[in-house]
């Protein structure tokens, strides 16, 4: 099986996805890091060199060389972007809901990501909103500790395993 998890940039994501597919013994990807390894260039370089057109062709590249197996995939926050991707992305797809203020201050001490550069948090919420329900086979808050957000995924699965 493969779990996908989606949302804003500094929703978690990343975090979640790698504790969740160590405490339920599956292979983590971040999505991200894929497109890194395999466009050998940091996203930031691609979006200034090529733009987010390019960029975006690179997400729906990644997902299709997604590996088989049981997956926990952290997915960038504009994956939603492409309507393709929410086909290509077979499996759960988790949106990590998470509100503006404590995205902000996640933000704070990571890195600049390139559209923010371009536009406000805000902007890009109400831009995505509906994108991310779209996608979304579930919404999970993200605004408490990764404890007890990657339990309550758990349980999700555990009830849709066992129906």
């Amino acid at each position: 099986m493969r779990i996908f998890l989606i949302g804003m940039p500094g929703s978690g994501k990343t975090t979640i996805a790698n504790q969740l597919a160590k405490k339920i013994g599956y292979t983590y990807v971040d999505l991200d890091g894929m497109i890194e390894k395999d466009a050998h260039m940091f996203i930031e370089e691609i979006f200034e060199r090529y733009g987010e057109k390019k960029f975006r062709q690179l997400e729906t590249d990644a997902i299709m060389k997604l590996p088989k197996g049981n997956l926990v995939v952290a997915c960038g926050g504009g994956i939603v972007t492409v309507k393709e991707n929410k086909e290509l992305m077979d499996g759960i797809k988790f949106y990590l809901d998470t509100d503006i203020e404590v995205i902000k201050k996640r933000l704070e001490t990571d890195y600049q990501r390139p559209l923010l550069k371009k536009t406000t948090l805000e902007q890009l919420f109400d831009d995505r909103y509906f994108q991310y329900q779209d996608f979304a086979d579930a919404v999970i808050s993200n605004n408490y500790d990764i404890e007890t957000t990657v339990k309550v995924i758990e349980n999700y699965l555990r009830h849709e395993v066992n129906q």
